[in-house]
């Protein structure tokens, strides 16, 4: 059954220093063990088990993830779901002009967001979509809401994700994508470079972020993850993980104790 909500989870056993990390759905990370050092303009927000991180979809963001006693765990709620214009109009009327990522949750908060990490995944999706909405009610109120969501509709660059999250080791070409959505290649061209991307982009940066959750669920070898991620080169591949988040897969792997 399908699920309007997806949860992560990231640990590390050494300081985890990583560059322009795609967050591909408007998601709340909550650090469960050790700080998460976020760089914020021109300063860093350290995070910790108290606050939440809150991230719009289609963002990047650079960290160090700093673990206690040689932990460090994370719990990152991503929404397959969208709340409607109201409530994202709602919040910005109830918002204190506070653009900081990061929030101080009180047990209200805690109450919601865990009844969604702990949601059955056998529950029907209009059951789902009600508990979500409670915890969107939850963010509006606190006017916070607008942060993850800025406009209700989904984006051209969504509906790309759609296309390519339920397969991302299939060779994705335009074309197809342009066949799949009904669009002419130069219109959706021009529509992409509306939002400020391109179809390349769009695919590497969700292969990417795909890549540190298969990361997070057991060791691959470079060939193995490679061809996971849609790539037939490792070295191709290999290169992309270094450009995109600044430390080799082999670094990063070590970090990492499954």
């Amino acid at each position: 059954m399908a699920s309007v909500v997806q949860c992560i989870y990231y640990t590390g056993q050494k300081s985890q220093s990583l560059r322009n990390v795609p967050f591909i759905y408007p998601s709340v990370i909550w650090v469960q063990t050790g700080v998460k050092k976020l760089q914020w303009q021109n300063d860093w927000i350290s995070i910790d088990r108290n606050n939440w991180l809150l991230t719009a979809g289609h963002s990047q963001h650079t960290f160090i993830n700093e673990p206690s006693k040689n932990t460090f765990s994370s719990l990152q709620l991503c929404f397959l779901t969208r709340p409607s214009t109201a409530l994202i109009q709602r919040s910005r009327q109830h918002s204190h002009h506070n653009t900081a990522p990061n929030y101080l949750f009180d047990e209200e908060g805690e109450y919601l967001f865990m009844n969604l990490v702990n949601m059955p995944k056998t529950l029907p999706c209009n059951v789902q979509q009600c508990l979500v909405n409670a915890f969107f009610e939850y963010l509006t109120n606190i006017g916070k809401l607008h942060q993850l969501f800025s406009y209700q509709d989904l984006s051209w660059r969504d509906k790309l994700v759609e296309l390519f999250r339920q397969q991302p080791s299939e060779h994705h070409s335009i074309e197809s994508a342009c066949q799949h959505l009904g669009l002419s290649k130069s219109t959706l061209i021009r529509r992409l470079r509306e939002e400020s991307t391109q179809f390349r982009e769009v695919l590497a940066e969700l292969r990417m972020g795909y890549a540190l959750t298969l990361l997070q669920q057991q060791h691959y070898t470079q060939l193995d993850l490679a061809q996971l991620c849609g790539y037939q080169s490792e070295t191709r591949f290999a290169q992309r993980f270094k450009k995109q988040f600044g430390l080799s897969l082999k670094e990063y792997q070590n970090t990492i104790d499954h």
